[in-house]
Parts: C-alpha cells; sequence; structure tokens
C-alpha cells in the first residue's frame, strides 16, 4: 500500500503543480510548463539527432518520474526524520524540493549548448511556488493514506 501511496501522491502532486505551471503560463504568456521545456532541452541538444515535439511524451515522463521520486523522498523524511506529519511540513519541504529544482534547472542551463530562451527568472519564480504547491499536495496525501491514526 506505502508504494502505491507513493506512486498516487507523485502523480496527483505532479499534475496539480503543472496545473499551477499552466495557470500562470496563461496569465503571463511566458513559458513554464516543464515537461515541454524538458523536451526543448532535449529537441535542442547537440546529441538529440531526432526532433522531438514541445508536447512530446518524453518530457511528460521524466517530469512525472521526477514528480514520483521526489513523492518517495517526502515520505522517507516523514517516516525516517520527522515526528508529526503536519501539511505545514509539506509548505516547507516542497519551498526546500524548489530550491533544488531552480538549481537542477540552472545546472542544465549551464551545461547546455542551446538552452530555450524564455525569462528563466520568472520561470524560477513560478517553480518555487509550484513546487510548494506540489510539497503541500503530497504530504496531505499522505497524511490523509498514510499517517493517518
Amino acid at each position: 500500500m506505502t508504494i502505491f501511496t507513493i506512486f498516487i501522491s507523485g502523480i496527483i502532486g505532479t499534475t496539480v503543480m503543472t496545473g499551477f505551471s499552466h495557470l500562470v503560463e496563461l496569465i503571463t504568456a511566458l513559458k513554464f510548463n516543464e515537461a515541454h521545456l524538458l523536451n526543448s532541452f532535449i529537441d535542442r541538444s547537440k546529441s538529440s539527432t531526432s526532433n522531438i515535439a514541445r508536447n512530446h511524451y518524453l518530457g511528460w515522463l521524466i517530469h512525472f518520474s521526477i514528480g514520483i521520486c521526489m513523492a518517495a523522498v517526502l515520505y522517507c523524511c516523514y517516516f525516517y526524520m520527522i515526528d508529526s506529519v503536519l501539511v505545514w511540513s509539506g509548505v516547507f519541504l516542497g519551498f526546500v524540493l524548489g530550491v533544488i529544482g531552480v538549481a537542477g534547472w540552472s545546472m542544465m542551463i549551464s551545461v547546455h549548448s542551446n538552452p530555450p530562451k524564455i525569462e528563466w527568472n520568472y520561470f524560477f519564480t513560478q517553480l518555487i511556488i509550484a513546487h510548494i504547491i506540489f510539497g503541500t499536495t503530497v504530504t496531505w496525501l499522505l497524511i490523509k493514506f498514510n499517517f493517518s491514526t
């Protein structure tokens, strides 16, 4: 049941986070969809010979796989390190995941020969907020289905 809960909470958390990114993208007309940006990185890579479209499944697969892994990290934090699991823990750990996400994207930008041309500072700001939403959603689901008494 635990692995299923982690998997589902990772999928739902990533979906809610991506929904937020889509909403901000619609409001601002800036590029914030993480899966689309991942596909753009792959498509613009020197080593890639294929033409990967913006909405290709590979970016989505990577994005959701990372979300499931981060849900597993949150579960481990709660199970092994934090005594009482609260939604506020999810807000804080979501912020931490957002900072890690910014670091990861920054590394990809710095090592990529031709990164996408977007407003990275705005992307990073919304990315931290999106991860707070992710952390809160995953934490709520873990409380609801795994840590309830």
